[in-house]
């Protein structure tokens, strides 16, 4: 059981004790992803099915939307007709999948929403990164590496949803503070790539930016960087006509752009604690553990987060000098 937090009353029954199916082996969960089509979604979903098969659930095979929030709700209905007795769900709309939430939680099946919260019905915990630290440390690094000045591509995720929303309000607020020198152009793209591609063709060779920050480097980095090539704009640090690109997520590929120093840094997921810890809460769930806000054990803090309860993990900053940490995700297989 996951000590986090400051724990509430009891638990109903404890881990690993027999009652019924609910609290031992074959414990059947669910999974409803927004998408499977960037490398960090794909690793975070395998990431947490085996997390939770090593703790005796019986995973149900994994939903993909397909970025359609209308079928991600009849998704979460499907898996509380197939029989899950706890569903993880990785929002397409944090406002928009509500429904769907207030499906499971019609059935008293709980929810943990991982990486992007939901913003409304009864979630047992949203467990993610803290977004707006996340934002703020991108504000940071490139406001060093700009010495304060220049002209800033903020090529945006979705808006719509919590991560989007709070990782543009870290970096936003950052710079009207620290930077206010600095000019950001920002563009939201709905997390695709192709999007993120066309935003950068369009403000990268009608504009003198300076820097480039990537949202999501898992959904942005192939598109942007290929629009950078062709405009010769894709060069190492050291270079005259280096720009300075920050991202978001720690994907294979983005650690490989900061080993040859096209990528100046990234903030890394912590998808190995989302893992371990959601399936620890999603155990907790079953057996009636309540939260409250506070510290945790793992170096967090419980939140309240639009009427529920958030684990606001850290997350690393990348760069040249611990790019090869082992323990990062980009640098394990699936982050490839």
């Amino acid at each position: 059981m996951a000590a986090t937090g400051i724990l509430a009353l009891s638990a109903l029954s404890a881990c690993g004790s027999d009652s019924g199916g609910d609290s031992g082996d074959g414990l059947q969960v669910g999974f409803s992803a927004a998408v499977l089509d960037n490398p960090f979604t794909v690793h975070l979903v395998d990431t947490v099915e085996a997390g939770g098969k090593d703790a005796g659930f019986a995973m149900l095979p994994t939903a993909n939307a397909d970025g359609d929030t209308a079928k991600q709700i009849t998704d979460i209905q499907t898996l509380v007709t197939q029989g899950a007795k706890g569903i993880f769900v990785i929002p397409r709309d944090s406002d928009a999948i509500v429904p769907g939430v207030e499906a499971a939680n019609n059935a008293n099946v709980p929810v943990i929403t991982v990486d992007t919260a939901a913003n409304g019905g009864d979630i047992y915990m949203n467990i993610r990164a803290d977004n707006v630290a996340m934002g703020k440390s991108v504000c940071e690094q490139m406001g060093k590496s700009l010495g304060g000045k220049g002209t800033i591509l903020e090529i945006q995720g979705d808006l719509g949803t919590s991560s989007g929303a709070d990782r543009n309000q870290g970096f936003s607020e950052c710079m009207s503070e620290k930077y206010p020198d600095i000019k950001i152009i920002a563009r939201p793209t709905g997390w695709e790539s192709a999007k993120a591609g066309d935003v950068a063709q369009a403000v990268l060779s009608t504009n003198d930016i300076d820097g480039v920050f990537l949202a999501s480097d898992s959904v942005m980095l192939e598109a942007v960087s290929a629009v950078m090539k062709n405009l010769g704009q894709w060069v190492p640090a050291g270079d005259d006509k280096h720009k300075v690109v920050v991202g978001i997520d720690g994907s294979g590929p983005a650690l490989d752009a900061i080993r040859d120093g096209y990528l100046d840094a990234t903030i890394s997921q912590p998808i190995n604690d989302y893992a371990k810890f959601g399936v620890e809460y999603m155990q907790d769930a079953v057996d009636g553990v309540e939260y409250k806000a506070g510290p945790t054990d793992h170096n967090s803090e419980i939140v309240e987060y639009k009427g529920n309860l958030a684990d606001m993990l850290p997350s690393p900053v990348v760069t040249r000098e611990n790019v090869d940490d082992k323990s990062l995700w980009g640098n394990a297989e699936g982050g490839k």
